[in-house]
């Protein structure tokens, strides 16, 4: 399949209840900077599909649609596809990744062409391979998304993409910082720290660099966050490379979409809502696409989200409330 192996496509489960598989797309169109984030994926011992879709453009038109507890069909998952709702994952003929879905306020049908094969996880300080399955991998996006009555050609845009399968336990975690992107051939990244529960850390990756893997020594985020403590307005993350090199990744959020595992907006039994801040990632002169994901919950709560100011969570077709953002953009030439 070139690029595309059996690990990108869908994995016979295990006996264990809460075995799940996913698959997500993020993507940029820096002709328009309409942003957007597609998951579909299913809880397959509990007979259970779930899609995630949200999208914006920077006028504040924005589109949310959370379906979390779809019956899964034998259709949702063939050797080569997997659905969840309206829509689609596939590798069509091994050429390319396509998302494909319909809603009547949005549509959506795109391709990813990857930059390189899938990466596995690693962790800081440790060069092995993570036991998790999570291959991801950044590459150019084209196609077709109507939002509202908008239709918006995408030529020449930037996705990063992510899979995952086995077991997944429903655990309270106390932060999260995730930013997985890319600027082009040039430099591509999945970046996390997590502090779980109990105050531990645990710091995981990958980054390639001009088609090259580079291992990395530390990690540390900075996000910028607004007075609802949730909506993320962009920040930066510092990494050191094994030779000592330091690599400076700057977002600016564009919108953000509040995510969660069992509930639209977070909650009892459901992990804490986070928001996938989807943003301009700058690095070394280049410029280009990533997911500033950060879950906040310092008090390790459950309640859902509410009276966000920059991340969405509404359902549908909307549009952002007047919000004034020129004192948080950085004045360049100045």
């Amino acid at each position: 399949m070139g690029l595309y192996s059996d690990v990108d496509l869908p994995h016979p489960p295990d006996d264990h209840p809460n075995w799940q598989e996913s698959w997500v797309l993020a993507f940029r169109d820096p002709a328009t900077n309409l942003v957007g984030f597609l998951r579909v994926g299913a809880y397959v011992n509990e007979g259970r599909a779930q899609m995630h879709w949200g999208m914006a453009l920077p006028d504040g038109t924005r589109f949310r649609r959370h379906l979390l507890d779809l019956p899964l069909k034998p259709e949702n998952r063939t050797a080569e596809t997997a659905s969840a709702g309206p829509m689609t994952y596939s590798i069509p003929n091994g050429d390319y990744v396509r998302f494909v879905g319909s809603d009547p306020d949005c549509e959506v049908d795109l391709r990813l062409y990857d930059y390189f094969p899938s990466q596995n996880w690693r962790m800081v300080g440790d060069i092995s391979k993570l036991a998790a399955n999570h291959p991801e991998s950044s590459g150019r996006v084209e196609g077709r998304v109507r939002i509202g009555d908008r239709v918006i050609h995408v030529e020449n845009g930037f996705g990063h993409r992510d899979h995952s399968w086995g077991p997944r336990e429903h655990i309270v975690i106390r932060n999260n910082r995730w930013i997985a992107g890319t600027v082009g051939p040039a430099l591509s990244f999945s970046l996390s720290t997590v502090q779980f529960d109990n105050g531990a850390y645990f710091k995981g990756y990958w980054l390639v660099r001009d088609g090259k893997p580079e291992t990395v020594k530390d990690i540390n985020t900075v996000a910028m966050v607004l007075a609802d403590g949730v909506s993320t307005i962009g920040g930066w993350t510092d990494v050191v490379l094994e030779n000592g090199e330091r690599l400076r990744i700057e977002a600016e959020t564009i919108d953000g979409v509040i995510t969660s595992s069992h509930l639209p907006d977070g909650g009892p039994g459901s992990t804490p809502a986070g928001v996938e801040a989807l943003s301009i990632a700058r690095w070394n002169g280049h410029e280009g696409f990533c997911d500033f994901n950060i879950n906040v919950n310092g008090l390790g709560g459950e309640k859902p989200v509410t009276n966000l100011l920059l991340a969405n969570h509404a359902m549908g077709l909307s549009r952002r409330p007047p919000l004034d953002l020129d004192w948080i953009r950085p004045r360049r030439g100045v």
